[in-house]
């Protein structure tokens, strides 16, 4: 890719002290320096060198915390560069610079974004706009700070932030217009009482439950209480059939009382008494009276 006629590679180390002056010093560092030798048949073999001591990695390579870390630095150093987009003498110069062959020419060199194949565009990217566009989006167009695009010198292309200014894609970044931010902030009360009444659901029917049972137990007919039973009464006693068996025992006893003691049949009087100390009492009416 040239400029007027000059190619970018040509006599580069002056742009980057340009870029130094312009935009701070080590703003020139994000660009390798290329080395390239002609081969046969007219083909170039571009070496890129960066000032970075350290292996190079693509950002697939990089595990997420450090090709984060890789991505913020890179979108840093391309905001660095506005001085120089803006400038008369190197501006136009400095934005076909921004553009790079492939993804694979984003590399990682320690915690520094390195852009490598810079200036250079594959045929088909070249072929009109909207293949322009498409091919920015996959390379360096997620890393374009808002306002800033790379350039093919001699067109009028540009690709901002990500997306064609021409709207012949849609934009990557989204912002939110203010309707549909009074919107979200008024979700947010409406939640809290979908919230509020999820709450109120279980306290609610267990009230429910208890109330009900209350008025069921209250209710006429659906109490139950015990049958109060009437108080047992003593069976009547037949006196005369009472006084017959007294009368009856009376005349056995006194029939055992005329007999000798080895005679006597002690059933008649019924069990022995206790007399306390878990033997027989001292003297019981069937020995009869003293001798």
């Amino acid at each position: 890719m040239a400029v007027d006629g000059k190619p970018l590679w040509r006599d580069c180390e002056t742009t980057f002290a340009r870029i130094d002056e312009l935009c701070g010093d080590d703003a020139s560092r994000l660009f390798a320096e290329p080395n390239a030798k002609e081969q046969e048949g007219g083909r170039l073999a571009v070496a890129w060198f960066s000032s970075f001591d350290d292996e190079p990695k693509r950002l697939g390579e990089l595990d997420r915390g450090k090709r984060a870390r890789i991505e913020s630095n890179l979108a840093a150093r391309i905001e660095a560069l506005r001085p120089a987009l803006a400038d008369q003498g190197i501006g136009e110069t400095v934005a076909a610079m921004l553009n790079v062959a492939d993804e694979a020419s984003i590399v990682a060199v320690g915690e520094n974004a390195v852009l490598t194949n810079w200036g250079i565009l594959p045929e088909e990217a070249r072929s009109s706009r909207a293949a322009f566009v498409r091919h920015s989006e996959k390379t360096i167009g997620p890393y374009l700070p808002s306002g800033m695009s790379p350039r093919v010198p001699g067109q009028p292309w540009a690709a901002v932030g990500g997306f064609a200014t021409a709207g012949l894609s849609p934009p990557r970044r989204v912002i939110v217009p203010e309707p549909a931010a009074a919107s979200a902030r008024e979700a947010q009360p409406a939640a809290s009482a979908r919230n509020r009444q999820a709450w109120l659901w279980p306290i609610a029917a267990l009230s429910l439950v208890f109330a009900a049972s209350l008025i069921y137990a209250a209710w006429p007919g659906n109490l139950v209480y015990p049958q109060a039973l009437p108080p047992r009464t003593a069976a009547p006693v037949n006196s005369d059939e009472v006084n017959r068996i007294i009368e009856e025992r009376i005349a056995k006893m006194n029939a055992e009382l005329t007999k000798t003691g080895c005679e006597t049949d002690s059933s008649v009087l019924g069990p022995l008494l206790d007399n306390g100390s878990g033997g027989p009492a001292a003297q019981s009416p069937a020995e009869g009276p003293a001798q």
